[in-house]
């Protein structure tokens, strides 16, 4: 556990400002309070220039995309007017409209301007958050520090809207025995709201895994719901080359395509190397909780199915957009007349930006345009 967590915590703590090179620049404007950006509504793939970690979109109900990610500090990465300067605990890049997300380059404020709630460690960073619309709240789960052991558990907090201000509830999810749990995504099926976690519970050692499980009205998890989806061990591309020993898989999402079929995504390898990558599982047709694990797809016991095409890469089965070194934290989310895209982070070698793409379904599995 001592090497898993120096790694997290060189993967979660690389925050840090700067233009990439590569990135499809947008021209933003802002006003609101929260700041919006405007003049980014491109249908087809667009990153962003603000530095951020682990993203994850969603549709508001003025019909604005608001895209989550990891703390960054005071005066890190451009601000849009009026939004503030300081540390922004979850920072917002709101964007896009109707069928197009695009994807804005400066944030807009702080979804949970409070920080962690008073389980983590006073004023410590926020990694990964998620966030879905239930009902007519919004739901987030966040990752945070216990207070006291350091210990990666997942926080709970609700608002009225999507920008916020969230309010926490208190922690969500903390394994025995010190194992980790992170990355919480949640989304919604037939009136309910369900939870994707990287959770090393269900693994032991190096190994690592991820659950998903029914939550009740509250989000507060129905543990006795909870399905093992996949585990580092159904995989053999998240070691290769690995610096370090944890056997990574994490930064999951789920989504159920037009075909029926509910799929899983998820992250693996090292962050800080051309060799993390996606991967995506094919869960059946029956029910985000199935009886058995989920199936790589893409040839992806070996390989990953979305990853970087060049020197240094896994030999993906697809690449994407931009063909960035690094993709992970791969969300899926829908537009108002619920087409699906997807969200990720790429890295240029020394921090993680956000894009936005189509994800379209094909034959042998998704592309992303």
């Amino acid at each position: 556990m001592g090497q898993q967590r120096t790694h997290w915590l060189r993967r979660r703590l690389a925050l840090g400002g700067g233009i990439a090179a590569l990135v499809l620049a947008l021209t933003t404007t802002a006003q609101g309070a929260p700041a919006d950006a405007t003049g980014d509504v491109s249908a087809t793939a667009v990153s962003s220039t603000f530095a951020l970690a682990d993203p994850d979109t969603v549709l508001a109900k003025d019909g604005r995309f608001i895209t989550y990610g990891t703390t960054v500090g005071a005066g890190k990465g451009a601000r849009c007017s009026g939004a503030p300067t300081g540390k922004l605990y979850v920072p917002m890049l709101i964007h896009g409209s109707g069928n197009s997300p695009g994807m804005a380059d400066c944030a807009s404020g702080d979804a949970l301007p409070g920080g962690p709630g008073a389980w983590a460690e006073p004023g410590g960073a926020i990694w990964a958050p998620g966030v879905a619309r239930f009902g007519d709240r919004y739901f987030m789960f966040y990752t945070a520090s216990r207070k006291d052991s350091g210990q990666k558990c997942i926080g709970r907090a609700i608002a009225s809207g999507a920008r916020g201000p969230f309010v926490n509830q208190g922690e969500w999810a903390c394994p025995p025995a010190g194992r980790w749990a992170l990355d919480a995504n949640p989304f919604t099926d037939g009136g309910q709201l369900y939870v994707t976690y990287r959770d090393d519970a269900i693994a032991s050692g190096a190994e690592t895994g991820i659950s998903t499980v029914r939550t009740d009205s509250e989000g507060r998890a129905v543990w006795d719901t909870r399905r093992d989806m996949l585990k580092s061990t159904d995989i053999s591309w998240d070691t290769t080359n690995i610096s370090g020993t944890t056997h990574v898989v994490e930064n999951p999402s789920m989504w159920k395509s037009s075909n029926g079929h509910w799929y899983l995504a998820y992250a693996g390898n090292n962050w800080d190397s051309p060799r993390y990558a996606t991967g995506l599982a094919d869960c059946g047709t029956a029910t985000p909780l199935p009886a058995s694990r989920c199936t790589p797809i893409g040839d992806g016991v070996a390989r990953p199915y979305f990853g970087y095409t060049g020197t240094g890469g896994l030999n993906p089965y697809r690449g994407l957009p931009g063909n960035h070194q690094g993709p992970g934290g791969f969300d899926v989310f829908s537009s108002a007349d619920g087409n699906k895209f997807a969200v990720w982070h790429w890295w240029n070698g020394s921090t993680r930006f956000p894009m936005t793409g189509n994800l379209n379904l094909v034959s042998g599995g998704f592309t992303v345009t």
